[in-house]
């Protein structure tokens, strides 16, 4: 939006107004709209595909016509009426434009003679008078352009008048309209199942109830949609069933359902064919009260207009509410119950929309734009598809792109008349599959949302390519019914695009079926996650050269499992990677995403795009990549782990692994974990507790060890709270030890769950490495922000996950906590959420240490042992701020500095590469 452009030209129409009033002033009201106010609107961002003039509303009962209905994605923001220059508005324009606007659930409308301009919020109380923002006279347009602004097109886009109508109290908040419209549904939802129970008693089983339920619901949605979109056929509403008598409104809904059928088929409201949801009966009151859960929220907070409830808003609600499940209590009523479990088990989170624009955008969105492309014979894919969201993109994408192209314009027929856009994607372009038959109901549902238009019938189910099935299992005898045949119009190697968001399921969970993804798979893996496997399916549906986009788990850069697929991935074109890091893109799971785009060409990128997002507060994701990408040549990935920095980072990386030993083999020794000792409550006791047993029993001393926790062991020093572990070995009688035995009797059946042992429930894992603890040893926690390593002579034991290598090098250790290998380990390790790596043994053995001279190797052992002393007293004052602690503090800083200098020299890095690590390393968390 530029500002001052726009000020430019709205102050040259202004100019033109001034200097051609009289003329004006003598015009139609047709002129005015045309000469004036579209060109007023023009400047403002809009286009004439972008508003519809003379649409249907209402004004009071009666019918109209509203001059202009402005729309962002087929969905109305703002109805405008204009009257001709010299006609007062307040006595014709402003209420009769609140009117329409009300009646079609539309928050904001506009009045104008363009002399004057009125903004109003059509819920407040008097909308007539409390106008949100009013122009007196053309000039006003420029003195107060900052209003103006808000009936600009991005200000739609962006929901700016929305939040600034909310936070003067104007409108009633919708940014939540997604949680109070999924709680209506639940209610609508048990209303009819404790309806079916009571008056069918054990006729239906869960299944075939929440079947019933779920097509009454889905053809509810589809008619309130038509209504808020003015293409109900004979201007039926669900609303005038509510002034029927109880006695006879489901006989109406169901006439209602049968006008519906004759108007649109597409099987939605056809009758008797898979269920039962035409034979039942439901009670009166409950299908009005219904009903008005489908205008109103419960809590009379939330206005439902499913004009404004976009496909993705619709696709959110109904991924949680398949989470829903029904159960039975006691009394027989069906009770709702929170199943979102059961979602986490199929591995389903909600794609967060600018993530489905994004990948829909960058694979069918480039391919529209390359020359010579035929839209209409565009194949485009999900094959976990869930209730739709990114088919729902691709049709967005696909009817814009067809309206623009000169073929739309030729007048074609069908076999229903004139051709229809919406249809013709439906039937040709979308396809998908789901292993859940609900999710594939609701995603043909939201489909024909998207393409139904007036007394116009949808395609029948067979015409929808959207199919039940195990996308990754073909074999019937490995998965039923529910295996899924890639053939006819779903062949293998026929789609140009391929997007989507493969379930999350971890690889303990794939058991039964791994001997068929071994047997199929190239990038097979025994510990593999199921979304490995997705990424060989998809590709392989697609032709050559076509789109490959999909958000997964990051896990696969790094993990050892993701070797074959790095080398499978590799060996075609990847155009764009976007790492999220340990960002909260799906807020209700702890995964940490990434997008791939790829093209199937079989040859490398020497410029892949590049971008590790940092924040999720950026208002164009498309944008915050253009603006923070960098390139890298794709011959630099393979089967190695996939470390998604700048070239300069990478070939630095290969330095430091090129240079000296691996840790363990310098050492002489091997990296150990801490000792598993179960549940810390019952094996790890702080000091009370173990005088308390000392003082019951004398000999539980010598099997109470000092131990260490992660969070105590920080940089350069640990931070004992005195805790000790119980640490027995296997075949020492615990009788040798009563108060030991009495204490851990209270955790016996906790213990014996964890590990099914029997007799021997109190006995810790067998340790090989007990001795190893008692030696001098560097010791770290799993996670840190950075590079974060200890030294301890004291003999501490610790827990797992926390980790040990016995070595008294202290110089190892100035290495180990140098900025030069905190940026190695993060380039590494894995990233977890809060800026946190993972500091795993598999990680930190392939640290490079190189031998040196012993005047280099003492000159820096000095500073560590300086770096020892300077936090051992700090540890000492505690968090008291004194004169003392300040000046430790800066001695810290600065022996740090001069630790990683020399390391620098030792390792011969150069200004540029110093440089990158500097940036690269994060500061220090308290």
């Amino acid at each position: 939006m530029d500002k001052e452009t726009i000020e430019q030209k709205i102050i040259a129409l202004v100019n033109d107004f001034r200097a051609d009033f009289h003329k004006h002033e003598g015009e139609l009201e047709a002129n005015t709209e045309t000469k004036l106010v579209e060109p007023l609107f023009a400047i403002l961002g809009w286009t004439t595909k972008d508003f519809e003039k003379q649409g249907r509303a209402l004004r009071d009962t009666k019918s109209g016509r509203v001059d202009y209905a402005f729309k962002i994605n087929d969905r109305t923001v703002f109805f405008l009426e204009v009257k001709r220059l010299g006609v007062e508005l307040e006595k014709e324009a402003d209420k009769q434009v609140i009117s329409y606007a009300l009646s079609r659930r539309i928050p904001f409308a506009v009045s104008t003679n363009f002399e004057n301009l009125k903004i109003f919020c059509v819920e407040q109380e008097n909308a007539v008078n409390n106008v949100f923002r009013v122009f007196k006279k053309p000039e006003e347009y420029v003195e107060n352009l900052q209003d103006l602004l808000f009936l600009h097109k991005e200000s739609f886009q962006q929901n700016l008048l929305m939040k600034k109508a909310e936070d003067e109290g104007r409108l009633k908040k919708r940014l939540s309209i997604n949680r109070p419209l999924l709680e209506d549904l639940m209610s609508i939802r048990n209303m009819i199942a404790n309806d079916i129970e009571k008056r069918y008693p054990g006729k239906y089983n869960l299944n075939e109830r929440e079947e019933i339920i779920q097509r009454i619901i889905d053809r509810l949605i589809f008619v309130r949609k038509c209504e808020d979109v003015d293409i109900n056929p004979d201007e039926l509403t669900l609303e005038e069933i509510t002034h029927h008598p109880y006695g006879k409104a489901h006989s109406r809904l169901k006439e209602i359902f049968k006008r519906y059928n004759d108007t649109y088929n597409s099987g939605l409201f056809a009758v008797g064919v898979d269920n039962d949801c035409d034979k039942i009966e439901i009670d009166g009151y409950i299908v009005q009260k219904l009903i008005q859960l489908l205008y109103n929220s419960k809590d009379g907070q939330y206005v439902y207009n499913f004009e404004w409830i976009d496909a993705d808003i619709l696709g959110q609600v109904y991924e949680q509410y398949l989470g829903k499940i029904l159960a039975q209590t006691k009394s027989g009523k069906s009770k709702l119950t929170n199943g979102q479990a059961h979602r986490r088990e199929e591995g389903i989170y909600y794609t967060p929309t600018y993530i489905v624009d994004y990948i829909v955008g960058n694979t069918l969105g480039r391919l529209l734009r390359k020359s010579g492309v035929n839209a209409e014979e565009i194949k485009v894919l999900d094959p976990a598809c869930g209730s739709g969201s990114f088919l729902i993109k691709a049709f967005d994408v696909l009817k814009s792109h067809h309206y623009l192209d000169d073929r739309s314009k030729i007048h074609r027929i069908d076999e229903q008349g004139l051709y229809s856009v919406k249809t013709a994607i439906l039937k040709k372009n979308i396809y998908g599959v789901d292993l859940d038959p609900k999710a594939v109901e609701i995603t043909k549902l939201n489909l024909m949302l998207k393409a139904a238009e007036k007394f116009r019938k949808l395609p029948e189910d067979v015409d929808l390519h959207i199919a039940h099935g195990n996308s990754l299992i073909d074999d019937e005898s490995v998965a039923g019914l529910d295996a899924f045949k890639w053939e006819r119009d779903f062949q293998e190697g026929s789609f140009d695009v391929v997007i989507g968001n493969p379930p999350y399921v971890r690889q303990e969970e794939l058991s039964d079926v791994k001997p068929y993804l071994q047997e199929e798979y190239e990038v097979y893996h025994g510990m593999a996650d199921l979304f490995v496997y997705f990424f060989e399916r998809e590709i392989k549906m697609l032709k050559d050269g076509g789109y490959f986009g999909m958000i997964v788990s990051n896990k696969w850069l790094r993990a050892g499992y993701g070797a074959s697929l790095r080398k499978y991935i590799s060996n075609f074109w990847i155009e764009t990677f976007i790492d999220f890091g340990d960002l909260k893109v799906f807020p209700d799971a702890t995964i940490y995403p990434c997008i791939i785009i790829l093209r199937k060409k079989t040859k490398p990128n020497p410029k892949i795009r590049i971008c590790r997002v940092r924040t999720l507060d950026f208002p164009s994701l498309e944008r915050y990549v253009e603006e923070n990408k960098f390139l890298i040549d794709q011959k630099t990935l393979g089967e190695k782990e996939w470390n998604v920095q700048s070239t300069r980072a990478n070939q630095l990386i290969d330095k430091i692994e090129s240079s000296g030993k691996k840790l363990e083999e310098y050492c002489g020794s091997r990296i150990y974990r801490g000792i598993l000792s179960g549940l810390n409550e019952a094996f790890i006791i702080d000091e009370m507790k173990k005088n308390e047993l000392i003082a019951e029993d004398a000999g539980s001393a010598e099997i109470l060890k000092p131990c260490l926790i992660g969070s105590e062991v920080k940089r350069y020093s640990i931070k004992s709270e005195r805790r000790y572990m119980i640490l027995t070995k296997v075949g020492v009688e615990i009788d040798r030890y009563p108060a030991i035995k009495r204490h851990l009797s209270g955790f016996q059946k906790d213990l014996e769950a964890r590990w099914d042992q029997g007799d021997h429930w109190w006995e810790l894992r067998t340790c090989a490495y007990y001795e190893a603890f008692q030696r001098p040893k560097i010791v770290w926690a799993n996670l840190a922000t950075k590079a974060s390593f200890a030294y301890d002579e004291n003999g501490f034991y610790v827990n797992n996950p926390a980790c040990i290598i016995p070595t008294d090098s202290k110089y190892v250790l100035g290495l180990l906590n140098s900025k030069l290998f905190s940026f190695y380990l993060r380039s590494i390790c894995a990233e977890r959420q809060g800026g946190f790596i993972e500091q795993k043994p598999v990680y930190v053995k392939r640290v490079r240490i190189r031998p040196v001279p012993d005047d280099q190797m003492h000159s820096i052992v000095g500073l560590v042992e300086r770096m020892l002393s300077l936090n051992k007293r700090l540890n000492e004052i505690g968090d008291k701020k004194t004169g003392e602690s300040a000046r430790i503090e800066s001695e810290i800083t600065k022996t740090d500095a001069e630790i990683d200098n020399r390391i620098y020299r030792l390792y011969n890095l150069t200004a540029e590469e110093v440089r990158i690590i500097e940036e690269s390393v994060p500061a220090e968390k308290a």
